[in-house]
């Protein structure tokens, strides 16, 4: 293994390790924290067409983002995973109801079944705005995911499709996620910017 993958496998073990000991209860209050923070941002509201992770444990939680968007009348996309491919689709949610009826499926992540046929992003046109996961981010942006690059795929995939347009890139983080510094390659794509609740945030 290459000094670059053990070290950001060895960031993973120790921030799995810190949420771990998160409740869910601080998990709820700093995602309403930054729940806040997104739909009051000028970047959100003037966002049509945007991509939003659907949450899991460990993260902060994103369906009140999504339905909030979906309330609003944009065009909300989410990720859809095929097992044994290496890309990551952006499937246009139809409405809300058939948000809040998603399976768990892969990695235990709520997606659409492939069957459903939900409507890819490229066949429409670009994105806006992505607000993208992780498992740890530094305050400028940079990002370490689980380690499947599924989103620095994407991130190149969007530009190859429409080279003109590039999406404002946002993430998300628990105050546990933020660290100061995050080895990287030139593969990893740098965020825009991280959103977190700042309040008592120490580096670990």
């Amino acid at each position: 293994m290459s000094p670059l993958k053990e070290g950001k496998s060895e960031l993973r073990k120790v921030i799995k390790n810190i949420l771990e000991q998160m409740t869910t209860e601080e998990t709820n209050l700093q995602t309403e924290a930054v729940f806040q923070k997104v739909i009051d941002s000028k970047w959100f509201q003037n966002s049509k067409r945007l991509s939003v992770y659907v949450s899991t444990t460990g993260e902060i939680q994103t369906d009140s983002i999504i339905k909030k968007a979906l309330e609003m009348g944009k065009d909300v996309f989410i990720p859809q995973f095929t097992k044994g491919s290496t890309d990551m689709e952006m499937v246009q949610i139809p409405n809300l109801d058939s948000f809040d009826f998603l399976p768990s499926t892969l990695w235990g992540i709520r997606q659409p079944d492939p069957t459903w046929k939900w409507k890819s992003y490229h066949l429409t046109g670009p994105l806006d705005l992505v607000i993208s996961p992780g498992v740890a981010f530094t305050s400028s942006g940079f990002r370490c995911g689980h380690g499947k690059g599924y989103y620095d795929r994407f991130f190149s995939a969007h530009s190859s499709n429409f080279p003109s347009e590039t999406p404002l890139k946002i993430g998300l983080a628990l105050r546990e996620q933020i660290v100061e510094s995050i080895p990287v390659s030139e593969t990893d794509v740098q965020l825009d910017q991280v959103i977190f609740d700042e309040e008592s945030n120490q580096f670990k």
